[in-house]
């Protein structure tokens, strides 16, 4: 063939590959499933607790700021995830009352941190959360409350605070009489300003108090008040409205909480954020106010603490959950935080829900997950099976297996295995740092010494050999500005080709603030390697004089002018890369002797000026080509935005889909594939399979679809893809290759059966295992086995067999495959097919039965393949390798499978000399015909009989040790386990063969 023509056929293929990729969704590698990993030991932020009792039993509806809704029917012992298929971000729940079925879901909550999230609007299920529709609001962005008339059960109230990063109309208090048909923004102060909260009179239900809130989030600060705020009441259902001022303070307001006693509605409980924050109390139904004492707790951080809650049955008991849990038993007038005994709540609460028919029971929500209390609040216990833990960040080391790292919003940093035996439980979570958790980097030569990174740059070095942790947060010098750390400070790890004194290879580590600092001695000595790398706008650096609003609130989160991400090319530790939070997209190519700032650029691309830079990525197979993904929702823009250059930068393209939703944390190229992309947003992971052209948003891989995805590492040593999400924890999909070769594939051919990779014989560990009552939540482990992958471009109804062949063609397994559309893969457990056993008898939960679904292990060598399907047969091998790092020698397993064997084949010879019997005993007395007590050839085949099986079994409490038993004891002992018998074990398998052949003289002689 021509060279042109070679080339021709190429293209062809290639268009052939791409055009069926445009036809795709990711349901065609649905196989390539997530397994979630946790963690519950330490939840995450929790905006909504809802409860009904439902015969006998406490029906819990859960909103999660990043984790969707999770349903418990059985008091919150257990919890299942309701909500997948939608906006993740919980503002508010409401449950119809007396109907356990209708529950209303409003999106986006409002605790309106730096890191908060978005919604979408208000949904509702009428079949107890199995489906939801959507029923408008889409562009409130955060809803707050819900509350549905008891006595119209189609009258609806939704307080929507609205966008927190721009002006809107789509805020206020909107009202449905149709139950969410239609609805009518029943109250609105301005763009700036949305319904914070609502509170309903229990009997006359036409009069309502809302509280107006005018706030603004910036990238560098965070005003909360102004002339919009209020507090107003209606006593005709919305029409009119007044404005309450009496005995408030004067002067502009911030958030205001507002709570109506239940048991006495004249009685109303605010909480007002003023000049001089204060709680009051009106006993008139809002007419007149006055100022009670009130702790710090009570009034502590507004914009982030918003319940205030009366005891549905003591008129006089209030609770606050806030910083802390207080509660008040004088209607609060004065305030207690005691514990006894028990687990302390997580400090930043969000939620309560009290049991009305048992107020003793309650839960309450906070930032490291939900407590519940069954004295009121007296004591708690944690709820450990809630995994909605918001990592911002995760890295993986390279040990066997595994480790996994990432920190969590206000939990930690925290490590563990991807696997450990019986599943990783929330006992296997270690915490490897305090504070918000972020940015974790490992020693690459050294998995022991990791770096962890908490608010505002805190960093330490910890050595898990001896568990110290040192402080190694680089220290302003003479004559520089006052280093400014992001709330989010990177802190990364990169190779490098020096070493050390004592000749030993080194790498490097670096942080930043707006200067780029690199360490050549794991933080004990830092270098400045850049100058200012952001912009300096001086107007954004002014957080201590004027963040927070009112109250004032200036904690880091607000930082700005930084340096957010960092990446040093792994090639050449030369060239290193600094994104900064204004948008300048720094690159040195001299190690930080001089840097270019590559911005200009991508705002060519089409994307806002001065956009965060959230994540810079190196392609591994081209060394010119970079992605970077940008940020900015701080803006009010939640557009997604991501680029890529193919000239090292000079040059930018952006990246589009209408696909996209949310604004982009994360791209990563695949490091063997270069057209296979992932990309997180605040609202999806999503997948590109032709290098960006088109994207498939991931719903069939077990994970939620709109998924707030914050960072992604491709495992280099076992190819899987690990997901950090801010509100579900940790997800692995294991081994990217399937989809590698998807990629490659031609998706028009009907069945593409793929190679198969070499397996190196190994199982899954099985001891030491956490302790049953300290597991919790309990996330998969990854599966040990060969794995044969085929693609299906229609589904098959035909049934889809694979037959596996040893070196001598013998067929030694059936598999039954699956007929989906698109890639299928099924496990082979490396054995054979199990042997017939002796029937007869109760043989239910004994070993016996059990043989007859067990079988051997197979040998070291290549085995054959063959895929059936639609009347075809494709073929492919695999090679079964010893692995003697692990123990598992050729000579061993050889001698596993040959003990394997001879107990198996003693089942065969077994099942046939008892079927020999049994047809010979039906011999001599006739078929159907009774058994002559007097026939001395019937009893003595009966007497071997009862030697050979258990007869007198009848339940799987009664054990029976006969000959068949101890076969099958035998059997299962060696087929279960993963190294042979030593040569004094394995004399129990001669001792059983003798038996056997004693058994067989004696049958064969009774039979003459």
């Amino acid at each position: 063939m021509s060279v042109k023509l070679h080339l021709l056929a190429v293209i062809v293929l290639i268009t052939q590959v791409v055009s069926a990729q445009t036809n795709i969704n990711s349901s065609y590698f649905q196989v390539m499933s997530a397994r979630a990993l946790g963690p519950s030991t330490m939840s995450g932020r929790i905006t909504s607790i809802e409860g009904i009792n439902v015969d006998g039993q406490v029906n819990l509806y859960v909103g999660a700021a990043g984790g969707g809704i999770w349903k418990s029917q059985n008091g919150g012992q257990s919890f299942t995830p309701v909500f997948d298929k939608y906006c993740q971000s919980i503002g508010a729940l409401a449950i119809e009352p007396g109907n356990a079925k209708v529950v209303y879901a409003g999106t986006g909550e409002s605790n309106t941190r730096n890191s908060v999230s978005i919604g979408d609007g208000l949904y509702k299920t009428t079949d107890g959360g199995s489906n939801w529709q959507k029923i408008g609001l889409d562009s409130t962005e955060r809803i707050s409350k819900i509350i549905i008339d008891p006595s119209d059960k189609k009258t609806i109230w939704v307080a929507a605070p609205g966008p927190l990063w721009k002006s809107s109309p789509h805020r206020g208090l909107y009202k449905s009489v149709d139950g969410g048909k239609s609805w009518t923004k029943i109250l609105y102060v301005n763009a700036e300003t949305g319904c914070a909260d609502i509170a309903m009179h229990p009997q006359k239900t036409n009069v309502m108090l809302a509280s107006f809130w005018q706030f603004r989030r910036k990238p560098y600060a965070f005003n909360s008040g102004g002339p919009g705020s209020g507090l107003y009441k209606t006593e005709d259902g919305g029409k009119s409205w007044i404005k309450l001022t009496n005995g408030l303070p004067e002067g502009e307001l911030g958030r205001i909480v507002v709570s109506i006693n239940p048991s006495k509605p004249a009685e109303i409980l605010a909480i007002v954020e003023a000049k001089v924050p204060g709680l009051y109390i009106s006993e008139d139904e809002g007419a007149s106010w006055k100022k009670l004492a009130a702790t710090e707790n009570i009034t502590a951080r507004p914009f982030y603490f918003s319940t205030l809650v009366f005891d549905p049955k003591d008129s006089k008991r209030v609770y606050r959950p806030a910083f802390d849990f207080e509660y008040s038993i004088d209607g609060g007038y004065s305030w207690s935080n005691t514990l006894i005994g028990g687990v302390e709540p997580h400090s930043d609460q969000h939620a309560l829900w009290i049991n009305p028919n048992n107020t003793d029971m309650m839960f309450v929500g906070t930032d490291g997950g939900v407590y519940e209390s069954m004295n009121k609040g007296s004591t708690w216990q944690f709820l450990n099976s809630l995994p909605v833990g918001q990592f911002y960040h995760v890295n993986t080391d390279n040990t066997v297996p595994y480790h996994v790292y990432g920190g969590l919003q206000d939990n930690n940093s925290w490590m563990a295995p991807n696997s450990s035996p019986g599943g990783v439980t929330a006992a296997d979570w270690r915490v490897i740092g305090e504070g918000d958790g972020f940015w974790v980097g490992v020693n690459p030569l050294n998995p022991k010494i990791v770096f962890s990174e908490s608010q505002g740059g805190e960093m330490n070095r910890i050595d898990l050999n001896t568990g110290l942790s040192f402080g190694i947060q680089p220290k302003k010098m003479e004559g520089e500005e006052a280093y400014r750390w992001n709330w989010n400070t990177p802190i990364v790890t990169g190779s490098s080709t020096k070493k050390s004194a004592d000749g030993k290879p080194t790498y490097n580590l670096y942080t930043g603030a707006q200067y780029l600092f690199k360490s050549a001695d794991e933080g004990r000595n830092w270098v400045r390697i850049s100058p200012d790398l952001t912009t300096n706008n001086k107007q954004k650096q002014q957080q201590s004089e004027n963040s927070g609003g009112i109250t004032g609130d200036n904690t880091s989160a607000e930082n700005h002018c930084t340096i957010f991400t960092i990446v040093q090319d792994p090639a050449n530790e030369q060239i290193i890369w600094a994104g900064t939070d204004d948008g300048n997209l720094q690159l040195t190519i001299d190690g930080g002797k001089t840097w270019k700032n590559k911005a200009a650029g991508i705002w060519k691309a089409g994307v806002p000026e001065n956009s965060w830079i959230s994540s810079i990525e190196l392609s591994a197979l081209h060394p010119k080509r970079i992605y970077v993904t940008l940020d900015n929702h701080m803006y009010g823009d939640n557009n997604t935005y991501v680029v890529k250059s193919e000239d090292g930068g000079e040059t930018w393209k952006r990246m589009q889909s209408l696909e996209f939703t949310g604004f982009a944390h994360i791209i990563r190229e695949d490091i063997v594939n270069d057209q296979l992309l992932f990309l997180g947003t605040e609202m999806g992971l999503f997948i590109s399979l032709d290098g960006g052209n088109n994207w498939l948003r991931s719903k069939y891989q077990n994970m939620p679809w709109y998924n707030l995805v914050r960072d992604i590492k491709i495992q280099p040593q076992t190819n899987d893809l690990v997901i950090a999400t801010h509100g579900r924890g940790i997800y692995i999909i294991d081994n990217l290759q399937p989809l590698r070769e998807m990629i490659k594939s031609d998706l028009k051919q009907d069945l593409i059966f793929y190679p198969v990779l070499p397996f190196k014989y190994d199982f899954a560990g099985q001891m030491p295992q956490s302790a049953p009552n300290l597991r919790g939540w309990v996330g998969e482990n990854k599966v040990i086995a060969p794995v044969f992958y085929y693609y299906l471009k229609e589904k098959s109804n035909d049934a889809v067999k694979i037959e596996i062949y040893d070196a001598a063609n013998k067929m030694i397994k059936n598999l039954n495959g699956s007929g989906l559309r698109g890639l299928n893969k099924i496990y082979w457990g490396i054995n054979i097919n199990p042997p017939k056993v002796a029937l007869g008898g109760f043989t239910a939960g004994s070993s016996v039965q059990y043989a007859s679904i067990i079988s051997p292990k197979v040998p070291v060598g290549k085995y054959k393949i063959v895929l059936k399907a639609n009347g075809k047969s494709y073929e492919q091998q695999i090679s079964v390798e010893a692995n003697p790092a692990k123990g598992f020698t050729a000579s061993s397993i050889e001698k596993l499978y040959q003990q394997g064997m001879r107990l198996y084949n003693l089942e065969e010879k077994l099942a046939v000399l008892v079927d020999t019997l049994d047809r010979s005993m039906t011999a001599v007395t006739g078929k159907g015909n009774a058994v002559d007590s007097s026939n001395k050839k019937w009893n003595t085949l009966n007497d071997l009989r009862k030697e050979l099986i258990e007869t007198n079994r009848k339940s799987i409490f009664f054990d029976e040790f006969k000959f068949r038993r101890r076969v099958s004891d035998l059997y299962l002992s060696v087929v279960f386990a993963i190294a042979p018998l030593s040569d004094s074990q394995e004399k129990g398998i001669t001792a059983l063969e003798h038996e056997f052949e004693l058994f067989k003289t004696r049958v064969y002689d009774a039979l003459k």
